[in-house]
């Protein structure tokens, strides 16, 4: 249910009620050994979008659970509790516009004692030089998959500059990804791993007649 609050300010809400154990409000998934046949999900969720002055804030929270729904003694304690948070805002300021977000996922699983959690922050912005522009992007990312997992992190950056003389459009592109994780070394062609390092250089040109 979407409501409207203002010209530039509105609000949803959501309710969950499904036999889907791995879709809690299009983000969780069961951790705790139930299937379909036994365990139904409810969850809750808000989002909020506003404009104010240069600013459009947009964020959104959800939780979601599981439970038995066959009665079955076999089946009660099973039960995986996730939550979700995600912000994001954006200025205008004129030639600058920088922008920030920052998410966050939470699962926890009851009799297993399963956990998976997930964050993730970035900043960027764009900046106008004349009929040029110049992208900066800054990311990083932690996951863990279980109470004793040391965690996965990512970092990553990336920086471009678009131009354009006469009917060539040039774009130049550059960017570094890094991982670590104390608990998982790399192979050969591992991509998630301790010490994995991305450097990538992209140029593109075009023309129009």
């Amino acid at each position: 249910v979407g409501y409207k609050i203002s010209d530039t300010m509105s609000v949803t809400g959501a309710f969950q009620k499904s036999s889907d154990i791995s879709d809690q409000m299009g983000a969780g998934e069961a951790l705790d050994g139930e299937t379909g046949t036994s365990h139904g999900t409810t969850g809750f969720g808000i989002g909020f979008s506003g404009t104010f002055g240069p600013a459009t804030v947009g964020f959104t929270q959800a939780s979601a659970s599981t439970a038995d729904v066959t009665g079955a003694t076999a089946y009660k304690d099973l039960s995986t509790k996730m939550s979700t948070m995600g912000l994001g805002v954006k200025i205008d300021l004129g030639d600058i516009d920088p922008f920030i977000s920052y998410g966050t996922y939470t699962a926890d699983g009851g009799a297993t004692k399963a956990q998976h959690t997930h964050t993730a922050s970035e900043f960027g912005l764009t900046y106008a030089l004349g009929s040029d522009t110049v992208i900066l992007y800054v990311g990083n990312a932690e996951d863990k998959y279980s109470t004793t997992d040391k965690a996965l992190t990512s970092s990553g950056m990336e920086v471009g500059y678009n131009t354009a003389v006469g009917p060539a459009s040039l774009s130049i592109g550059y960017g570094t990804k890094t991982k670590a994780d104390a608990d998982k070394a790399c192979g050969l062609t591992a991509t998630s791993c301790d010490g994995y390092s991305l450097t990538d250089i992209e140029v593109g040109l075009s023309f129009s007649f």
